[in-house]
């Protein structure tokens, strides 16, 4: 369906009002031939009066069609107003009957069409936005790197403004990867790797990476044996479960962290669990009426406006790579006392991997 350029003139906007009316046209010449018939047959006297009747109700036809048409024509300008600009159709749609059927047609068509135009467009954006978070992202690991070199020089060892700038610099390495997981988050389905694990080996590893962070913050770390083999993806649940340390340490001044498998939940939600996962701290706690809404994204909370740190994205993604993985999550928390955030691998995995 091609767009029209300008409004139809009139011969042509007659002519398909002609058409657009053919039917009520037709029927009336075909009454007035049939009646004609009848008294042609009937051989009756009267016949130039009721001429002269069919003259007289033919002209006021036409003066009806007349009338009728400028409302066409009326309803046409209206539609092509409409046709031109199909994003303030409200409001503007007229209420009579004739042109709709083609005209709606070729509005919905139009909609259509924009809303695809724009729906590429933001994705060509949304595309380029990534491609250059992902860029920069890969491109600052270099100068970070740099740093950490010089760091350890053999005049810097052991120095405790050496020891701060290396703790600055392992956030900042945090920070940098949390962009590049949030980027890929939405079409994490394309990175997944899906198999059995070992969760000990997946919790072991996350725990070595924050073992700096640890020695800086002066906290202990207490990790119990954990013996189990769960299906999902190495990668992504050990970023999750690096979030879930990193906040952790981040909120406690004092004592440590304790990571270990809760064996006396078998169900959760209604549903058997075949692992739980606790991640317990004595740290700050969180107040109850954050609690609902810590998983929301930008959130932060009493704790994180204390912290003038925190972006409130952690705990969101932590919570979004979880759903996709088919890993419940709960926490627990009492301010001044601790937080224990648990993570339940079901034994029937529902989730959607997307």
């Amino acid at each position: 369906m091609k767009e029209k350029d300008h409004i139809l003139p009139l011969p042509f906007l007659f002519g398909r009002y002609l058409y657009d009316k053919k039917v009520e046209i037709f029927f009336y010449f075909l009454i007035v031939f049939i009646f004609l018939v009848v008294i042609h047959l009937n051989r009756l006297d009267y016949f130039l009066e009721i001429f002269y009747s069919v003259v007289i109700s033919s002209f006021l036809l036409v003066l009806y069609g007349a009338y009728d048409f400028f409302r066409y024509v009326k309803e046409y300008k209206r539609l092509y107003f409409v046709l031109q600009n199909p994003e303030d159709i409200y409001g503007k749609l007229p209420q009579t009957r004739g042109l709709q059927s083609e005209f709606y047609s070729e509005i919905i068509w139009k909609l259509d069409e924009r809303c695809r135009k724009i729906i590429s467009k933001q994705c060509e954006q949304e595309k380029e936005r990534k491609d250059y978070y992902s860029m920069w992202v890969h491109q600052i690991k270099t100068p970070i790197q740099a740093a950490r070199l010089l760091l350890e020089r053999e005049e810097l060892k052991g120095l405790y403004v050496a020891k701060g700038i290396e703790e600055e610099i392992f956030k900042t390495e945090q920070y940098v990867e949390m962009v590049l997981y949030y980027l890929r988050c939405q079409s994490m389905a394309e990175d997944l790797l899906l198999k059995e694990y070992s969760l000990s080996s997946i919790v072991k590893q996350a725990v070595k990476k924050y073992a700096a962070l640890f020695i800086y913050s002066g906290l202990y770390v207490h990790l119990e044996e954990i013996e189990c083999l769960v299906v999902t993806d190495e990668k992504w649940l050990g970023f999750a479960i690096e979030q879930l340390i990193s906040n952790a340490v981040k909120y406690t001044k004092q004592g440590g962290i304790t990571i270990y498998l809760d064996r006396s939940c078998s169900t959760y939600q209604n549903q058997k669990v075949r692992a739980c996962l606790v991640i317990e701290d004595s740290g700050i706690g969180i107040r109850n009426e954050d609690l609902p809404r810590i998983f929301e994204k930008g959130f932060t909370g009493f704790n994180g406006r204390l912290d003038r740190k925190s972006t409130g994205i952690g705990l969101y993604l932590c919570k979004e790579i979880l759903k996709k993985l088919a890993v419940s999550i709960s926490v627990d928390s009492k301010t001044g006392i601790g937080t224990k955030v648990s993570l339940y691998f079901g034994e029937e995995r529902k989730g959607t991997y997307e």
